[in-house]
């Protein structure tokens, strides 16, 4: 069995793995938004409802296709009551197979990808919503097809790549309503990322353009022919309606210095490792309280971000620092502190970072090698109590 197709299957056992952990979860009372998710579902197709491209719940409440579609599915091998929690599971396996693939292509070692695997699956944010029936675990799928895909690129040249991975992003724009604003912010540090890197030719950067404008365009003439659902669209999320007509008053709106002040407020709230990695947040439902990420995880990131910015300052390096950087701004948009469940996408972009930071401290001597182990005996311990906590 070749080198690649051992890691396919590796992979493959690791969503297994996750994805029966997750679906056998202790049963917990279904939250208004999952009961949302779950109407919305087992509405598809039917004479009322039909095949949207935007479901709309009451108001200005309205559901992006992804998890509404892929609950819908879900419900043709289980009961439509489980349907919800049993996709959100599925999601969450496939996010721990990806994890693995790219964690063995950037790390080049089978014991790095096993760690991040585990690392990811035990990861707070990432369990707790990967057994719950909502939509902020939909997201995650494109960011890591994205990242695989841009990683490749850089390492072979290939264009096709690089494309694969926007058109990934521009798919993941139906995955929840901060969505838009990640996939956007993800498409504009891929640009950054190929020009910064030596490839600068109009190709190499047309080509990811184009690959994200081609699943996007579909809303833009669902849209057109639905304008009534544009404001609480789109128009809500990205860019709204009146600043379309007029740009100018959208650039002053942006630029408003409370709406600023306001922004960065949550944006730097976003990045509180007391939040982060201990007390954790007190709104976020489906955590119960818990930090989004194992304490451990302060460590082996703090390490992994040193041990890049030292050692390897590459085109994935940007990638992934950017890719931090930018992850919470779509809930800076919407405007609630410590949303987790906005940018999700963060989870495994800092699992990678960290599992590389692990690695980096046992490939050393002394007292960097027991700080490595260190870390691990401390992630066995908190993701033995988080996972029986969750």
């Amino acid at each position: 069995m070749t080198t690649r197709l051992r890691s396919l299957a590796t992979a493959g056992l690791f969503a297994v793995l996750a994805f029966g952990i997750y679906a056998t979860a202790t049963p917990a009372p279904r939250s208004p938004a999952e009961r949302d998710l779950l109407q919305q579902a087992a509405g598809v197709g039917s004479a009322e409802t039909g095949f949207p491209l935007f479901f709309h719940v009451a108001d200005e409440h309205w559901l992006q296709p992804v998890a509404v579609y892929g609950t819908a599915l879900a419900g043709f091998i289980t009961s439509p009551d489980n349907a919800g929690r049993l996709a959100a599971a599925a999601t969450g396996g496939l996010n721990v197979a990806l994890i693995f693939l790219i964690s063995r292509r950037l790390y080049a070692s089978t014991l790095v990808a096993v760690g991040a695997s585990l690392l990811l699956l035990a990861t707070p944010a990432h369990l707790a919503y990967a057994r719950t029936g909502v939509d902020a675990i939909y997201p995650l799928p494109f960011v890591l097809v994205w990242l695989l895909t841009l990683a490749g690129y850089f390492e072979t040249g290939d264009r096709r790549l690089a494309a694969a991975g926007a058109f990934a992003l521009g798919v993941g724009v139906y995955s929840h309503p901060s969505a838009p604003l990640t996939m956007g912010a993800l498409l504009a540090v891929t640009l950054v990322t190929i020009s910064v890197s030596g490839h600068r030719d109009w190709r190499s950067l047309w080509l990811p353009v184009t690959a994200f404008a081609a699943p996007v365009s579909v809303a833009a003439a669902w849209l057109a022919m639905n304008p009534v659902a544009y404001p609480d669209t789109f128009g809500r999320w990205a860019i709204h309606a009146a600043h379309l007509r007029s740009p100018w008053d959208g650039v002053r709106a942006l630029v408003n210095w409370n709406t600023l002040g306001t922004r960065l407020s949550i944006y730097w709230g976003s990045f509180d490792p007391s939040w982060l990695f201990f007390d954790g947040p007190s709104l976020a439902t489906p955590l119960g309280g818990a930090a989004p990420f194992l304490f451990a995880t302060a460590i082996a990131l703090a390490a992994g971000m040193a041990q890049r910015l030292r050692d390897e300052w590459s085109p994935v390096t940007v990638m992934l620092l950017a890719g931090v950087a930018v992850a919470p701004l779509a809930a800076c948009t919407f405007g609630e502190p410590h949303a987790i469940g906005d940018f999700l996408a963060l989870v495994p972009l800092v699992v990678t970072l960290a599992a590389g930071g692990v690695a980096g401290l046992l490939a050393r001597d002394g007292w960097r090698r027991i700080l490595g182990w260190a870390a691990i005996a401390l992630f066995v311990i908190d993701a033995a109590q988080s996972m029986a906590a969750l």
